[in-house]
């Protein structure tokens, strides 16, 4: 059995570079000209269907966001929750 050993065992290699996501990315270039001449025609195509975000409508959901945060932290945070919608409507007002 003096032959046998290391049989089955692979010769180590150098780890490969390591990513956040479990595959290394497909490219690292960055966008072409025909991408980003696609993607002026998706947001014009969005804009023009109505289903494009607008600054007003932007506004209202980060003013929502705000206030979702604020009563979360304030239910993980504050001893009483209910002592937190007292304190989230004086600020708000």
């Amino acid at each position: 059995m003096a032959g046998s050993v290391g049989v089955g065992r692979a010769a180590p290699q150098s780890s490969p570079k390591r990513y956040a996501g479990t595959d290394p990315p497909l490219s690292l270039a960055g966008p072409t000209m025909a991408d980003l001449q696609r993607t002026a025609e998706l947001e014009k195509f969005l804009v023009e269907a109505g289903l494009y975000e607008g600054k007003e409508e932007s506004a209202k959901r980060e003013e929502v966001l705000s206030e979702i945060g604020q009563v979360i932290l304030c239910f993980l945070f504050c001893p009483l929750f209910a002592c937190c919608l007292f304190t989230i409507k004086e600020l708000t007002s």
